[in-house]
């Protein structure tokens, strides 16, 4: 909330507030509904956030008509915020890889961490996952950054956003290796939402949107 509300302003303190409520709500109701999180010691789902924060986008934009303001400075602050949260998640397990090679690979053995009680990979090496999202995160907040200094308007922001990182999420899932994830058609239901995310990004990028606050 701080870092969004940094580049708009305080005047948009009580929209910045209802939309990170929004992404909290939309994140537990995931966690709690697919991703099982009795078993997963987690209580949030990314999607979930996702979802929810555009929805909280959408009410602030009827209520206050300030959605489009400030929601390319949200697509900023998230890359920040979920990779600092991807490190709690390359320590404890969360979101495993594959089984890799050695020279590749990190090692668990916590008995609650999600790879050996889940995957059970104890003491095998497995894909980062977690690490490649982290760098991930950052070449993408490169990138939105200069968007947001050149003064792009929020909605091409946002979309750029969706884009890039529901790419890369979908390359990363690649990597993954979550027994519980549900699969359909195939693959596991995180490829189908990234591309959803891709449509979605396109489509955002051609709405109009009024110019950048000051």
């Amino acid at each position: 909330m701080w870092l969004v509300g940094l580049p708009v302003g305080p005047h948009f303190a009580p929209a910045i507030i209802a939309v990170a409520l929004f992404r909290i709500l939309g994140a537990g109701l995931w966690g709690q509904w697919l991703e099982a999180s009795s078993q997963l010691a987690r209580p949030f789902g990314y999607f979930g956030g996702l979802i929810g924060g555009r929805a909280g986008v959408v009410v602030v934009q009827l209520w206050r008509d300030e959605g489009w303001y400030f929601a390319g400075a949200f697509a900023v602050a998230a890359l920040v915020s979920q990779a600092g949260g991807r490190l709690r998640c390359l320590v404890q397990g969360c979101c495993p890889g594959r089984p890799a090679e050695a020279g590749l690979g990190i090692r668990y053995h916590h008995p609650i961490s999600r790879v050996c009680k889940l995957a059970k990979l104890d003491g095998g090496p497995v894909h980062p996952t977690p690490l490649s999202s982290i760098v991930g995160n950052l070449v993408i907040l490169g990138l939105l950054a200069r968007l947001w200094i050149g003064h792009a308007d929020r909605a091409f922001v946002m979309g750029t956003d969706l884009i890039l990182s529901t790419c890369a999420r979908f390359r990363e899932q690649g990597y993954r290796g979550e027994p519980q994830t549900a699969r359909w058609a195939g693959l596991p239901i995180y490829p189908w939402l990234a591309i959803g995310g891709l449509f979605a990004g396109l489509a955002l990028t051609t709405l109009p949107a009024p110019p950048p606050p000051p």
